[in-house]
């Protein structure tokens, strides 16, 4: 077979340039390898409907996915994974082939279909075929590849699958958003368990363009940092003696060494494979853990992005929460082969770049009709903060908006249920004032006349002293004005009590 090598990363560098763990091959010759692979059963046990947004048939069961079981469903799949022979055999490094003709991708690792192989056919359906040890370890089969390609298969659908948790608290949606091994999980028991709340997901949600979550309930994996938020009688002595040496494997800590790993010349995924195959990850149902629903949908009206540091609470624009989720969403999918075999895929005649363009477009159009806040712990306090925050925000008054002076689209803050969007007025933020006013051209900015002045004026939404009185809010852009909510009468200027 005639190939043309093209190396995206020279693989003889200089001497400051280390050689990539993987190489990456286009051919650009019709490929012989599917008309040549070994005849199988074409019978897919395994069916998933993805909440009517994608479906999937699989010789593989996919645990993560057992929600979603359908085996009513017979045919006309988006997505098709068949367990068959991928490669040439053994190899000295991993290569990732790329295709023209079928358009495809082949993972190889060093040794052969005793490894991680797989391949993934770009057509309607997509097809991947993954070697016999692959399919013994579903959990990397699913994680490595198959929850980055219903990605980019939500896409499109027109709808977004975001690296966040998605709790309903008084039937109101929120999202919750962090790098990965942040404390996601603990502060998603906790708030379950302490405000009955609804559960939707712990790691993925599906996120339409109008703000609507849907279910995503895969099974909450238990880190070292989340034993904290797990009670002693959720689980037997035998599944807690094995969940703790399971959770300190599959920590950040030991992600972080796979990772390293991963830059060397090593079989990486079937190093992985092995590992999950002694040491299963600890994975558990949300209602194994604590008593709880889980909703179908709900509109989501409130997104945390939290971060371990001083306690401190921000709010964000739609424009710099985009690129920070996003972001998140990539880190999930950090482990290798994603990065390799990402930049050929092409779903619905678009290639990867436009499929991100998209995802961004989706996103973005989610997130202009949320609140957006920035909070940072240095206790995994989360749980405890995020409840009192938004009964604060719930209890004040609604109010009718009030129009602003005619600004752009990009520049008009969104009008929620509840409450009106502040416009820039005058008042000096810093003492009390009454229902005179104060900083809001109808009325005095908050319930108890608190203005603050170390939040922009345009986006200073949620209460302060009331709610928080031990956490500063993070500076932001602005000339001092303080104007809260709008729940009261005045003239717009401020009087002092």
């Amino acid at each position: 077979m005639s190939t043309w090598s093209a190396l995206f990363a020279p693989p003889s560098a200089t001497p400051h340039t280390k050689r990539p763990p993987a190489d990456v091959v286009l051919d650009l010759e019709p490929s012989d390898e599917v008309s040549q692979r070994r005849k199988g059963s074409n019978y897919l046990p395994y069916r998933y409907d993805i909440a009517g947004v994608t479906s999937i048939g699989s010789q593989v069961p996919l645990r993560e996915l057992e929600y979603f079981r359908a085996p009513w469903l017979g045919r006309g799949y988006d997505l098709e994974v068949r367990v068959g022979p991928v490669g040439d055999g053994f190899r000295r490094r991993a290569l990732v082939r790329r295709t023209a003709s079928p358009l495809a991708v082949t993972y190889e690792e060093h040794l052969g279909n005793f490894g991680c192989n797989f391949r993934v056919e770009m057509g309607d359906p997509i097809r991947v075929t993954c070697a016999p040890f692959l399919a013994h370890s579903p959990h990397v089969l699913y994680t490595n590849v198959i929850e980055a390609l219903l990605r980019f298969l939500a896409v499109r659908r027109g709808r977004m699958l975001l690296h966040s948790a998605c709790l309903e608290i008084d039937g109101t949606g929120l999202l919750l958003s962090a790098r990965t091994d942040t404390g996601k999980t603990g502060t998603i028991l906790r708030m379950l368990r302490e405000n009955r709340g609804r559960f939707l997901s712990d790691d993925m949600t599906i996120i339409a363009p109008n703000g609507v979550a849907t279910t995503y309930p895969k099974p909450l994996t238990i880190s070292q940092h989340t034993l904290r938020a797990v009670q002693a009688d959720d689980l037997s002595r035998r599944e807690w003696r094995r969940l703790r040496l399971q959770s300190r494997l599959h920590s950040k800590e030991g992600r972080a060494f796979g990772t390293l790993l991963a830059e060397h010349n090593l079989p990486i995924m079937s190093v992985n494979a092995m590992i999950q195959m002694l040491v299963p990850p600890p994975k558990y149902p949300v209602d194994r853990l604590v008593p709880c629903e889980i909703s179908p949908s709900v509109h989501v009206k409130n997104l945390f992005i939290i971060e371990r540091g001083t306690p401190a609470l921000s709010q964000l624009t739609p424009e710099e929460t985009l690129d920070e989720l996003i972001e998140n969403t990539d880190d999930a999918y950090g482990f290798p082969p994603f990065r390799y075999f990402a930049p050929a895929l092409v779903i619905g005649g678009d290639d990867y770049l436009a499929l991100r363009r998209r995802e961004r477009e989706l996103l973005y159009s989610a997130l202009r009709g949320m609140r957006l806040f920035r909070l940072a712990s240095d206790s995994f306090g989360w749980a405890d903060e995020i409840p009192h925050l938004l009964r604060g925000v719930t209890a004040a008054a609604p109010v009718a908006p009030v129009a602003p002076a005619p600004r752009t689209a990009a520049e008009v803050p969104p009008v929620f249920s509840g409450y009106a969007a502040p416009v820039v007025a005058n008042g000096d933020g810093v003492t009390q004032g009454h229902a005179a006013g104060n900083g809001h051209s109808n009325g005095n900015g908050h319930s108890n006349g608190n203005g603050h002045p170390e939040v922009s004026p345009t986006f200073a939404t949620f209460p302060t002293e009331p709610v928080w009185p031990h956490l500063p809010l993070l500076p932001r852009t602005g000339n001092g004005n303080g104007n809260g909510l709008v729940n009261g009468n005045g003239n717009g200027k401020r009087d002092h009590a």
